[in-house]
């Protein structure tokens, strides 16, 4: 989540209420499009989306349908762009969520159902480093076929604010979805129905909300492991196989994330064995397991975020990694903005994804 202003200290929060229920079982072992052709090269290198109000937070390739998913932050909506056409697609909006002073920014497609999970979220973590957690925490599952939402289930049930600021989802073979909450670090799983919700990780005692925590998460498909960032500049590995979450540090050599990070994302081209970590103020910093297990990791640099692209000065944060097409590799860059009066997001129209593709394979490439 980009580090807002005291401005969103004044916001309030809106909840929709949408309740869980039965769904069909979409879930197997093999992940979804693993049979199918993989989706076209994309020989784009950086660009510009023109899109009035789009402010991506978080975003994730689809691999059946060949768009990205992007989290739309200010209007709480979901964008759908087709980078092959350079073109939105279509924008979806959640009634009581969109367009009020909600947020949506974690945006996940479930490799193994092919459904997409959206978090909508109060800004108020973010605008007080922890201090107020109260508001808005709502974890939806979207379905791209029905065009609809399956269900949606409020994450308040279980935090009691407790614990908030989530931020980013992951998913396992069997269903299950995770949430990441950063203030402190928690995560929370939820079942395929959206039924029942579980503390899966919580530290006990738990921390202080203002203490920064867990940023990302990221699963090695296929397998159990799960990545998680920390605000300790430390990196986590988690067997999902278990009932309750167990954080094993990963060594990094020479050691250290950076501190002020975001999204983290393993790039499908990898396998597993790249690591993408986003950080606020200095770009992507570049972490590998040669053997994919992550027992122990490499720290291969940071990419840094340009200053310029096409003329256009980006004055964003770098919120997430992403891959798009079966080559590609991208920025995601966050804006804050004053708000256009009667209106919940500000007037920016061109919104820069820069191209790290050789940069990544660059430092690969070194080490």
């Amino acid at each position: 989540m980009v580090q807002l202003t005291s401005l969103l200290g004044l916001l309030a929060v809106f909840s929709t209420g949408i309740q869980a229920h039965d769904t069909p079982e979409f879930f197997n072992l093999v992940p979804r499009g693993d049979n199918k052709k993989e989706c076209p090269p994309l020989h784009r290198g950086s660009f510009i989306v023109d899109y009035f109000q789009l402010y991506p937070e978080n975003a994730d390739w689809d691999e059946e349908r060949c768009v990205l998913w992007i989290g739309s932050l200010w209007n709480a909506t979901v964008g759908i762009y087709d980078p092959y056409k350079d073109k939105i697609l279509d924008v979806l909006s959640f009634p009581g969520i969109s367009l009020t002073l909600a947020h949506i920014g974690g945006v996940a497609r479930d490799p193994y159902s092919g459904l997409i999970s959206i978090l909508s979220n109060s800004g108020n973590p973010w605008a007080t480093g922890g201090a107020d957690i109260t508001g808005e925490r709502q974890i939806m599952k979207y379905d791209p076929q029905k065009k609809k939402v399956l269900w949606a289930r409020n994450m308040t049930d279980i935090s009691r604010d407790r614990y908030g600021g989530f931020q980013d989802v992951e998913h396992d073979n069997r269903g299950n979805t995770y949430i990441v909450g950063t203030y402190p670090g928690v995560i929370i799983r939820v079942d395929k129905n959206g039924r029942e919700l579980t503390e899966w990780y919580l530290h006990q005692p738990l921390s202080p909300t203002t203490r920064k925590g867990y940023s990302g998460l990221a699963v090695v498909k296929g397998t159990d492991i799960m990545l998680a960032s920390d605000g300790d500049g430390r990196l986590y590995r988690f067997d999902l196989r278990e009932e309750r979450g167990r954080p094993v540090n990963v060594p990094l050599s020479p050691e250290g994330l950076h501190l002020n990070l975001d999204a983290i994302y393993l790039p499908p081209k990898y396998g597993g064995s790249v690591l993408l970590v986003a950080d606020l103020f200095l770009g992507i910093q570049v972490l590998r397991s040669k053997d994919g297990t992550w027992r122990k990791a490499e720290n291969l640099g940071t990419i840094p975020k340009p200053a310029t692209l096409g003329g256009l000065v980006i004055d964003g944060a770098v919120v997430a990694p992403v891959q798009m097409g079966s080559n590609s590799l991208y920025m995601v860059i966050g804006n804050v903005d004053p708000f256009i009066p009667g209106m919940v997001a500000g007037n920016r129209t061109l919104f820069p994804f820069p191209d790290i593709t050789d940069q990544v394979e660059g430092l690969l490439n070194r080490k």
